[in-house]
């Protein structure tokens, strides 16, 4: 989400804010979409050979980490966009919530769809037809749990890595009804609301379709995020707390590249979160040093100005698209191995991350931006008759 409500006098001279964006969060989300890619060009070149990275300790799927860092960011991002849009409408509670959840909608499926139709595309014209009938449709299209299949015990839409997707508009939802009914205390009623519902799927081990999203310890990453956006609401930006900041964030740095070296189970198979199996594992292991890597960067707050940064900030932009792309992209890798494998299995996976994200600014630059301006445009408010 590129919106972003900031407060003024929390920024040092606005150099580091390019608009309302804060930018170092930009470049996190570009970390975490490389980070994603990188992991699927490892899975697919694992089909035809063993690269080298794929075997030292545990590096093959530490790129997975990238989805916590991402729904810290989303928790800090979207926690803050519902409060300014509660703010805008302080009389009319309902009429914000809406508005809110709308436009929440509109970011995310109408280049989700479209990228489900290449998927369906690939799969049609490729060697593995999937059967319609084994295809889990509230998911594909809704982004809504169902019951799993035998197929796909992972309840998973066709584009896949949209498994995260769902956590993502649970979320929403929640922040929509808090900003209904509690618009005073919206982020802070839905941070308990959150914990609660962690702690009585813990209580209650409940392991069912619907409830294995609502009460799915990860769901606490968001929570990260949205504690976070509280301080940074509260706080002024000064040389003491941006150095400490740097410390912060150097430290969940630092433990997540631990675990490359330590390990982390199978807390990085999306099967086992969407079970409920290992998720506990995944916040600690993950999504506490997502937060610290997160949090640490904002209060941070680096000047983006070299041309590296600008990139990261340009590729941050691009990052929901980058996500998206993955997976058609990976597909393409897969069935033109032979080009992208030629030099060997360490360069075929740079060669296939390389690919990926080139594919995924493309799709932003050609089909996402345009859906977002036509739908910015379609909420600007239409003047009242006189």
């Amino acid at each position: 989400m590129r919106e972003f409500p900031l407060n003024p006098n929390l920024m040092p001279g606005g150099s580091t804010t390019l608009g309302s964006r804060l930018l170092s969060v930009q470049a996190l989300r570009a970390v975490a979409a490389l980070l994603i890619i990188w992991v699927h060009s490892i899975d697919a070149a694992e089909f035809f050979s063993t690269p080298r990275q794929s075997t030292f300790f545990h590096l093959g799927n530490f790129g997975a980490c990238g989805l916590d860092i991402f729904f810290v960011i989303s928790g800090f991002i979207v926690s803050q966009v519902a409060v300014r849009a509660a703010d805008r409408n302080k009389s009319r509670p309902f009429r914000s919530g809406t508005e809110f959840l709308s436009k929440r909608i509109t970011r995310i499926f109408p280049l989700y769809w479209i990228l489900t139709l290449v998927v369906v595309l690939e799969q049609q014209l490729g060697r593995y037809k999937v059967p319609w009938h084994s295809v889990n449709w509230l998911p594909t299209l809704l982004l809504l749990p169902s019951i799993p299949s035998k197929v796909d015990p992972m309840n998973a839409p066709l584009l896949w890595l949209g498994w995260s997707l769902m956590f993502e508009m649970y979320f929403y939802l929640v922040l929509t009804i808090f900003m209904v009914f509690t618009p005073r205390s919206l982020v802070r009623i839905t941070t308990l609301f959150l914990c609660a519902m962690v702690i009585a799927g813990t209580i209650v081990d409940i392991h069912r379709p619907l409830l294995v999203i609502w009460m799915n310890p990860i769901v606490l990453e968001f929570v990260f995020g949205c504690l976070i956006g509280l301080m940074f609401s509260q706080r002024t930006l000064t040389s003491r707390t941006r150095t400490t900041g740097v410390w912060i964030s150097a430290m969940g740095a630092f433990w997540l590249a631990v675990t490359v070296f330590t390990g982390y189970g199978n807390a990085s198979e999306a099967r086992s979160i969407m079970s409920g199996h290992d998720c506990w594992l995944r916040v600690g292991v993950w999504g506490v040093p997502a937060a610290l890597l997160v949090g640490g960067g904002i209060f941070w707050n680096p000047k983006m100005r070299s041309a590296p940064a600008r990139l990261l900030v340009f590729l941050g932009d691009a990052s929901y698209s980058i996500y998206l792309c993955t997976i058609p992209s990976r597909s393409f890798v897969e069935h033109f191995w032979g080009f992208f494998g030629r030099f060997g299995a360490d360069i075929g996976v740079f060669l296939g991350a390389l690919f990926c994200t080139i594919v995924g600014v493309i799709c932003y630059l050609l089909l996402e931006r345009p859906l977002m301006r036509a739908f910015h445009n379609w909420y600007k408010p239409i003047p009242r008759l006189k």
